[in-house]
Protein backbone atom coordinates (compact mmCIF):
# COMPACT_ATOMS: atom_id res chain seq x y z
CA UNK A 1 0.00 0.00 0.00
CA UNK A 2 1.29 3.51 -0.89
CA UNK A 3 1.92 5.65 1.79
CA UNK A 4 -0.48 8.75 2.12
CA UNK A 5 -0.98 12.00 3.86
CA UNK A 6 -3.64 10.02 6.18
CA UNK A 7 -1.07 7.02 6.15
CA UNK A 8 1.36 7.32 8.66
CA UNK A 9 4.50 6.15 8.12
CA UNK A 10 4.98 4.07 11.17
CA UNK A 11 4.32 3.57 15.01
CA UNK A 12 6.99 5.44 16.08
CA UNK A 13 8.56 2.48 17.02
CA UNK A 14 12.77 2.05 16.80
CA UNK A 15 13.69 1.74 13.38
CA UNK A 16 15.97 -1.25 12.49
CA UNK A 17 19.08 1.00 12.07
CA UNK A 18 21.57 2.22 14.19
CA UNK A 19 23.62 5.20 14.62
CA UNK A 20 27.43 5.50 15.38
CA UNK A 21 29.10 8.40 17.47
CA UNK A 22 32.55 8.31 17.73
CA UNK A 23 33.49 12.12 18.26
CA UNK A 24 31.89 15.17 19.89
CA UNK A 25 30.81 17.03 16.60
CA UNK A 26 29.90 16.40 13.17
CA UNK A 27 31.74 16.82 10.09
CA UNK A 28 35.83 18.61 9.66
CA UNK A 29 36.27 21.80 9.76
CA UNK A 30 35.04 24.85 12.32
CA UNK A 31 34.78 22.13 15.48
CA UNK A 32 31.97 24.46 17.02
CA UNK A 33 29.92 24.09 14.27
CA UNK A 34 30.35 20.53 13.88
CA UNK A 35 29.16 20.74 17.78
CA UNK A 36 26.23 22.08 16.81
CA UNK A 37 25.55 20.13 13.82
CA UNK A 38 25.94 17.24 15.89
CA UNK A 39 23.22 18.60 18.59
CA UNK A 40 21.11 19.02 15.15
CA UNK A 41 21.04 15.18 14.55
CA UNK A 42 20.33 14.38 17.75
CA UNK A 43 17.58 16.23 17.89
CA UNK A 44 16.36 15.34 14.45
CA UNK A 45 16.57 11.29 15.28
CA UNK A 46 14.70 12.24 18.50
CA UNK A 47 11.80 13.76 16.56
CA UNK A 48 11.81 11.49 14.01
CA UNK A 49 8.86 9.21 12.76
CA UNK A 50 11.41 6.01 13.46
CA UNK A 51 13.73 7.24 15.69
CA UNK A 52 17.06 4.22 15.41
CA UNK A 53 17.19 0.79 17.63
CA UNK A 54 20.44 2.11 19.07
CA UNK A 55 23.12 5.24 19.02
CA UNK A 56 26.35 3.82 19.97
CA UNK A 57 29.43 5.99 21.53
CA UNK A 58 32.78 5.58 21.65
CA UNK A 59 36.03 7.37 21.87
CA UNK A 60 35.33 11.18 21.41
CA UNK A 61 31.62 11.34 21.37
CA UNK A 62 30.97 9.12 24.64
CA UNK A 63 32.69 11.37 26.69
CA UNK A 64 30.94 14.79 25.52
CA UNK A 65 27.40 13.03 24.54
CA UNK A 66 26.96 10.83 27.49
CA UNK A 67 29.16 11.70 30.41
CA UNK A 68 28.89 15.76 29.48
CA UNK A 69 26.01 17.96 30.75
CA UNK A 70 25.50 20.48 27.73
CA UNK A 71 22.19 21.80 28.07
CA UNK A 72 20.14 20.28 24.98
CA UNK A 73 22.24 16.95 24.09
CA UNK A 74 21.20 14.71 27.28
CA UNK A 75 17.53 16.59 26.75
CA UNK A 76 18.00 14.59 23.10
CA UNK A 77 19.36 11.40 24.18
CA UNK A 78 16.77 11.11 26.93
CA UNK A 79 14.05 11.57 24.42
CA UNK A 80 15.31 8.96 22.34
CA UNK A 81 15.75 6.80 24.94
CA UNK A 82 12.36 7.19 26.24
CA UNK A 83 11.10 6.20 22.67
CA UNK A 84 13.03 2.89 23.43
CA UNK A 85 16.30 3.82 21.78
CA UNK A 86 19.25 1.92 23.23
CA UNK A 87 22.02 4.17 24.13
CA UNK A 88 25.45 2.60 24.68
CA UNK A 89 28.41 3.64 25.59
CA UNK A 90 31.65 2.05 25.61
CA UNK A 91 33.68 1.21 28.96
CA UNK A 92 37.11 1.66 27.45
CA UNK A 93 36.32 4.85 26.07
CA UNK A 94 34.89 6.15 29.60
CA UNK A 95 38.02 4.29 31.68
CA UNK A 96 40.15 6.49 29.31
CA UNK A 97 38.70 9.46 30.07
CA UNK A 98 38.12 8.71 33.54
CA UNK A 99 34.11 9.47 33.33
CA UNK A 100 32.83 5.94 33.93
CA UNK A 101 30.88 7.77 37.12
CA UNK A 102 29.80 10.33 35.02
CA UNK A 103 27.52 9.03 32.38
CA UNK A 104 24.06 10.51 32.87
CA UNK A 105 21.99 8.88 29.85
CA UNK A 106 22.24 5.16 28.51
CA UNK A 107 24.05 2.19 29.82
CA UNK A 108 27.50 1.71 29.75
CA UNK A 109 28.80 -1.32 27.43
CA UNK A 110 32.01 -2.78 25.66
CA UNK A 111 32.86 -3.41 22.18
CA UNK A 112 31.44 -6.20 21.67
CA UNK A 113 28.25 -5.24 22.91
CA UNK A 114 28.26 -2.23 20.09
CA UNK A 115 29.87 -4.82 17.31
CA UNK A 116 27.13 -6.88 17.98
CA UNK A 117 24.71 -4.02 17.67
CA UNK A 118 25.79 -2.89 14.19
CA UNK A 119 26.50 -6.33 12.89
CA UNK A 120 22.41 -7.16 13.83
CA UNK A 121 21.46 -3.44 12.40
CA UNK A 122 20.40 -3.53 8.65
CA UNK A 123 22.22 -0.23 8.22
CA UNK A 124 24.68 2.00 10.60
CA UNK A 125 24.66 5.55 9.98
CA UNK A 126 27.88 7.00 11.40
CA UNK A 127 28.13 10.56 12.75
Amino acid sequence: MARTAQTPANSGAPGDYVVFVGKDHLGEGDVTLGRNLMKMALRTFAEADEPPAAVLFANGGVLTLTAAEPPELPEALRTLEARGTRLVGCRSCLDFYEALDQVHVGTVGNMAQILREMRAAAKVITL
